[in-house]
């Protein structure tokens, strides 16, 4: 709205399952209830964009005091004095070591360099200190990588004037949430771990490069939006790799959970910024060119469901 998109209609429809009755999030509940507790959010911008919708509605509780930042602001905690509350958002897109190199508005200059066989330690090295955490990937595969093991080139993912083997984004995907769930299950971890599957977009007639866009102002029915082939292959690797880690962790009680929003977000292609990610991007030319944003989400909006989903499943494990 403050960016300048005209429809409030998104605002007023809300996922609930059939069958039962999803109660709504309870901030004030949900605060009580994480006294002197910790929760991290580690992944991409996705991350980043629900820890924006569960600040917002906590603070009308209580205002949360930001009290770490990195350079970038790509990593940040902030706490709920009150309540000796902290939740923290960690910069981690593709959860192993990484050499990503992009300028300022996200445009590549070349590969990203992705160690397959060693986590990324921004969240490696604070794992053992939340209660709670959501972790998540997906998006960030399919860019154009150089993968390595023990150091060496083991192939890549779209590098045709690289004289390595193309290997692909799904093998790649898979090493690396093997090694993701194998750490997650030896961890000996005593607090609640959520595995976060992949958003999907809602682009139509391209791509976010190629002039696609979602100018949809309703959710659409069940079954007229199909995940797109990326998305599909992203969602299988997940569901495999947490299948298996599933029951590793149950033998060595570990408490880990598939936090599942793929499904419900792919009901709302009206609800992503579109040409509105930017402030008022209409406001001096009415036809100008922009890019559409159809990954992300709108606050408020779609994504605050999340946090209804998030709260039943903490409270009734």
């Amino acid at each position: 709205m403050k960016n300048g998109r005209p429809d409030t209609g998104y605002l007023h429809w809300k996922w609930n399952p059939r069958g039962c009755k999803l109660a709504q999030f309870d901030p004030d509940r949900f605060l009580e209830s994480m006294r002197n507790k910790s929760w991290a959010l580690i992944g991409d911008s996705i991350s980043r964009n629900h820890i924006q919708s569960l600040i917002c509605i906590l603070s009308t509780i209580e205002k949360a005091v930001e009290v770490y930042h990195d350079e970038g602001y790509k990593s940040r905690r902030w706490t709920f004095p009150t309540y000796n509350f902290t939740i923290s958002v960690i910069w981690s897109p593709l959860l192993a070591k990484a050499a990503i190199f992009e300028d300022v508005n996200g445009v590549s200059t070349s590969e990203i360099e992705l160690h397959l066989d060693i986590l990324d330690t921004n969240w490696t090295k604070q794992y053992q200190s939340f209660d709670y955490m959501i972790i998540s990937s997906g998006k960030w595969f399919v860019k154009n990588a150089i993968y390595y093991e023990n150091n060496k080139v083991l192939g890549c993912h779209n590098c045709p004037e690289r004289n390595f083997i193309e290997l692909g984004f799904k093998f790649a995907y898979q090493k690396v949430l093997h090694n993701v769930f194998n750490y997650i299950t030896r961890s000996n971890h005593k607090g609640m771990i959520f595995f976060r599957t992949s958003t999907p977009d809602h682009f139509e007639n391209g791509e976010w490069f190629s002039g696609g866009s979602c100018r949809r102002t309703g959710p659409a029915k069940e079954g007229e939006f199909g995940l797109s082939d990326v998305n599909r292959v992203l969602r299988e690797v997940e569901l495999e790799e947490f299948e298996k880690a599933s029951a590793k962790a149950s033998a060595n009680l570990v408490d880990l959970k598939l936090f599942d929003v793929s499904p419900l977000s792919l009901l709302r292609p009206d609800g992503h910024p579109g040409p509105y990610r930017f402030f008022q991007p209409f406001a001096k030319d009415k036809n100008a060119k922009t890019i559409n944003d159809c990954l992300h989400w709108c606050l408020p909006g779609p994504i605050d469901s999340w946090n209804d989903l998030l709260m039943n499943m903490v409270f009734n494990s």
